[in-house]
């Protein structure tokens, strides 16, 4: 499945780039064939709701993270060329510039976003 991450790059400026994560595999399950990835561990998992108005300017993630967008539609901003990114119910990102510039995150409708820590 290709997945936006926003890294850090040499420069020390967050960027996006497509990435392939949670390839999944056909298996038997329970006798049903489906796809099911590898698991992949995890710190802890929240849910971060979010008014229309929210808007966290520049920062980094704590740590290595998904995020699902459940409801609603995020912008992320970073400095540079890619400017901005839009994701929408059912997007999954990947927050992964712990430092550097970082970027900014802006709700654009209201919503719900699962964000699982991925500590390593």
């Amino acid at each position: 499945m290709k997945c936006i991450e926003l890294y850090t790059g040499h420069d020390g400026h967050s960027s996006f780039r497509t990435v392939h994560t949670f390839e999944a595999s056909p298996v038997i399950f329970n006798g049903v064939a489906v796809s099911l990835s590898a698991p992949q561990p995890c710190e802890s998992v929240l849910v971060h709701e979010f008014d229309a108005d929210y808007v966290l300017g520049w920062h980094n993630p704590p740590c290595r993270q998904y995020v699902v967008v459940l409801e609603g539609e995020l912008e992320i901003t970073v400095q540079g060329s890619d400017a901005a990114q839009r994701f929408a119910a059912g997007a999954i990102f990947i927050a992964g510039d712990m430092n550097g510039t970082g970027h900014t995150t802006r709700a654009i409708r209201s919503g719900r976003a699962l964000v699982v820590n991925l500590r390593g």
